[in-house]
């Protein structure tokens, strides 16, 4: 992108059972200056008018009407992962492109398929899990494992959790075919799209899940472990059941052969601001006998809002401008983290992948 001011361009926001929090965010600074809102849109009239009035947008009552209004260059499409496909299928036949959100869908001959219409239609569909790029802390821990020189990555332990006392209310949360896993789809995608990042193609997936204390009949408590291909093991582990003061922290422990990096393990120096990451690298001391304690922090460093998850507007702003599509690795991680969605339909099941 050269050094001239961005043009906003106008958008509109599909769904706002959770697209309203997204509003909210576009009014920033650092956003608003890639894109308007222009349009909110939802099948409940009286939520896209409260929502449309708070923020002097246009309210629409389906997605038809926001592809038949020409002056809107994207949509952030936000409504539950069943059938998204089909729906950004949709927007970038009408010549739109697309910012969505986590779980990308639960199809996965739909999702590949519709990545693959919007490359040959060279359009730009991104979300926020996996994002487009790898967010500064996998970057950081990639460096520092060349850097350092660590050897090949044998081992990933994941886990975030939060303290939620849900209810059921008869929507797709409530439903183990509309949201397998429960917690695993909705706080572990995001650890699940960070080791497919880190290790590549999967090769055997198993999901367990238990309900411990919330409302909804989904599971609450979740644990699933994937082997990759490359040989690397790796456990998520998801909770609504957690209370220590510490939400949503992301923990990530990556075991190399000679060293390890911690993401927001343990005690941290983070404040509880969600977005923010403490990562440190451990390492032998070689100028110690191997019969001593030889570990030493070789590395430390503490990120502010550089979290995975977290929407890459400014990259969805200069992939539409410079009319690039969705790369084939982009594909490749949507892609995976789908096929790992539609193995925990069935909880207990060892899934072996098919050969490539």
């Amino acid at each position: 992108m050269n050094s001239k001011a961005p043009i906003p361009l106008p958008l509109a926001i599909v769904g706002l059972s959770f697209g309203r929090h997204i509003l909210s965010e576009l009014s920033r600074p650092e956003i608003a200056k890639y894109f308007k809102l222009v349009a909110v849109a939802d099948f409940r009239r009286e939520v896209a008018d409260e929502q449309a009035a708070k923020y002097g947008a246009r309210a629409y009552y389906s997605l038809d009407e926001v592809l038949r209004d020409d002056s809107i260059a994207a949509v952030g499409l936000y409504t539950p992962p069943t059938g998204r496909a089909g729906l950004i299928r949709d927007i970038i036949r009408s010549g739109k492109d697309v910012m969505t959100t986590k779980p990308f869908e639960l199809d996965l001959r739909a999702a590949e398929a519709v990545l693959r219409e919007a490359q040959r239609l060279h359009r730009v569909v991104h979300l926020n899990s996996p994002s487009p790029l790898a967010s500064p802390e996998l970057l950081l821990s990639q460096e520092w494992a060349r850097q350092h020189e660590l050897g090949r990555l044998i081992a990933m332990r994941a886990e975030v959790y939060a303290s939620y006392f849900d209810q059921a209310d008869d929507s797709w949360l409530d439903n183990p075919l509309l949201c397998p896993g429960g917690v695993m789809m909705r706080l572990g995608i995001y650890l699940i799209n960070d080791v497919i990042q880190l290790a590549g193609l999967i090769d055997q997936v198993q999901l367990v899940t238990s309900r411990v204390r919330t409302g909804r009949p989904t599971p609450d408590n979740a644990l699933l472990t994937v082997s990759f291909a490359a040989g690397t093991l790796a456990s998520v582990f998801a909770s609504f059941c957690i209370d220590d003061g510490d939400w949503y922290s992301n923990g990530l422990v990556l075991n190399y052969e000679r060293g390890t990096i911690y993401r927001n393990i343990g005690v941290t120096d983070v404040s509880p601001k969600v977005g923010n990451s403490s990562l440190s690298l451990v390492m032998a001391d070689p100028r110690l006998p191997r019969d001593e304690h030889r570990s030493r922090v070789v590395e430390h460093r503490v990120l502010a809002d550089t979290a995975s998850g977290q929407y890459q507007w400014d990259e969805f702003y200069r992939a539409i401008v410079n009319r690039e599509t969705v790369s084939d690795d982009y594909l490749r991680r949507i892609v995976e983290g789908v096929r790992i969605l539609q193995c925990m339909q069935e909880p207990g099941v060892v899934h072996k992948m098919a050969a490539a």
